[in-house]
């Protein structure tokens, strides 16, 4: 928890025990989680009562302050990732399991767009089959 600490400080993040544990849960988890399973993994974990409002809140926290990213791979909840770094998705159909591609590994799509579009960010996901699920 000490490393936690130090990662919600670095990020201007006052180190409270619900964002601790929070924070270590996404960091931890290669799933992108969405804020109710992050409520389900983490409400046993603190001495005290959890709310979902608490988690929703402090994944907003965290996002605003550049720790963590939201993503939305697929229609439904937004998911959460720590890799805050510019990637894409790859969503095994079959598991549901989600593994980061490197963004360098996607041909840059922007300028192929032409001159009457102005591109901040994008985001691609792949859907199929992944060998590396099994």
């Amino acid at each position: 928890m000490e490393n936690m600490e130090k990662f919600l400080q670095k990020h201007n993040v006052k180190p409270t025990p619900q964002r601790m544990v929070i924070a270590q849960f996404v960091v931890n988890s290669k799933s992108h989680p969405t804020a109710d399973q992050i409520f389900q993994g983490v409400a046993e974990q603190l001495p005290v009562a959890l709310s979902r409002a608490t988690v929703y809140n402090t994944l907003n926290t965290l996002v605003q302050a550049g720790a963590l990213k939201e993503v939305y791979l697929e229609s439904g909840p937004a998911r959460y990732d720590a890799n805050i770094n510019d990637h894409h998705h790859f969503i095994d159909v079959k598991t549901g399991k989600v593994f980061d591609i490197d963004a360098d590994k996607v041909k840059a799509l922007a300028p192929e767009l032409g001159a009457g579009f102005k591109v901040h960010h994008y985001s691609v996901t792949f859907f199929g089959e992944s060998k590396a699920a099994d």
